[in-house]
Parts: C-alpha cells; sequence; structure tokens
C-alpha cells in the first residue's frame, strides 16, 4: 500500500530560492474559481510523467517514470514503466492494481484510506475540487505569473502520512504542471508531467486490468 502513497496523483521541481508570495483571500477565491472553471470542462487528459522520490534517510534519489489517463468523470491509470512495472487503475468507487503478474482489485467504499487516497490523486490531477475544505486547508500562492495551492491535511489519517501536498498550475491556470508531496517522515515525492494532452479520445479499455 506505501506505494499508493507515493503516487504523484503525485507532480514540479521542488520550490526553489525564489521568491513566493500568499495570495490574500480574495485573490485566492478568483484563482480557484477559474481553476474550477477550467478542470469542470476537462473531459480527458493523457501524459507522460517523471516522479522523483527523495528520501531522507537516502543521499541517492529515486527517479521512476511512466504515463498518465485520466478521464471525467472518475476514470485514472497511473502506469510506471521505469524502473518497474507498476499499475495503478481508479474506475468509478473500483481501484485496480497490477504489480508484475499479480492483481488486486479493492472497492475504495469500503475503505477508508483508499478512499481518500484516491481522492487526493484525481486532486493532485486534475486541481479540482479545491472549494471543498472537508480534507485540507487551502493556501494559494504566486511565484512570478504561475501558482500553487498548497493543501494542508485535516483529518488525522492524513496528517500521519503528509505534511503538506503541492499542486503547480501552467500560468493559464488551466492544468496541473506538477506536484510535490512532503510525508510526515520528512520525505519528499516530485511528479512532473510531461508532453500534456487534453480532450482527446480515451478508450475506456484503458481504465481496466489488461
Amino acid at each position: 500500500m506505501r506505494k499508493l502513497f507515493f503516487l504523484f496523483f503525485t507532480l514540479s521541481l521542488s520550490l526553489c530560492a525564489v521568491a513566493q508570495t500568499k495570495v490574500g483571500a480574495e485573490q485566492q477565491k478568483q484563482v480557484v474559481a477559474k481553476i474550477d472553471k477550467a478542470t469542470a470542462t476537462m473531459k480527458s487528459m493523457q501524459c507522460d510523467f517523471t516522479q522523483t522520490k527523495k528520501m531522507k534517510l537516502l543521499k541517492k534519489e529515486m527517479v521512476s517514470k511512466g504515463l498518465m489517463y485520466y478521464k471525467a468523470p472518475g476514470k485514472l491509470r497511473w502506469q510506471y514503466t521505469s524502473p518497474y512495472d507498476y499499475t495503478f487503475i481508479l474506475n468509478g468507487n473500483q481501484v485496480h492494481i497490477k504489480s508484475g503478474k499479480s492483481t488486486q482489485n479493492i472497492d475504495v467504499q469500503r475503505n477508508k484510506m483508499f478512499r481518500q487516497i484516491a481522492d487526493i490523486i484525481l486532486k493532485s490531477i486534475t486541481g479540482g475540487n479545491l472549494k471543498s475544505n472537508n480534507d485540507f486547508n487551502l493556501e494559494i500562492w504566486k511565484n512570478g505569473n504561475t501558482y500553487s495551492a498548497w493543501l494542508y491535511p485535516k483529518k488525522k489519517e492524513l496528517k500521519q502520512l503528509y505534511k503538506v501536498i503541492e499542486i503547480f498550475f501552467n500560468p493559464q491556470l488551466t492544468m496541473v504542471t506538477s506536484v510535490r508531496m512532503e510525508e510526515k517522515t520528512g520525505d519528499v515525492t516530485i511528479v512532473k508531467l510531461n508532453n500534456v494532452k487534453t480532450g482527446t479520445t480515451i478508450s475506456d479499455k484503458v481504465f481496466s486490468i489488461n
């Protein structure tokens, strides 16, 4: 299950030493409204990604690569292709996991932790539902002409896993470019989305275990 905690969604470069500014309450509402409007109209998205795992106890970074497919309203395929083969599929209330030749099917409605992780993944990938504050406290930060949403967990289960999840957006606030997830342990997972395409036709077969 730990692999699920490293997804992303994780998704950019870690925060650099460039000045960042926390936006005011009114501007935050405007930014969130623009993001929600864009994500609400996004029917599909596909890309490849690069994930970098920085572990506090190890100096060496772990880099993995893969493919991502998203289809509204709640279908996601997150597939690692290098250096290992691991696929996570979210299709409505069902999660399908494939690792090598073994597979696992999980009903997220019956598993609270999986349900929360699935929600984090969708929020991270699409940037949607930022208005919802049931699971996180939200802050919007600006760096130059780009914005990022910082999500601080509220619930006990999520607090035990994450300190903060940072979602980075393109300057037009129309899509996520990356996500940075800082765990309670001090480990950091950064996932950058590359070659993003939206509005493409994606077969439902993509969201089943082949």
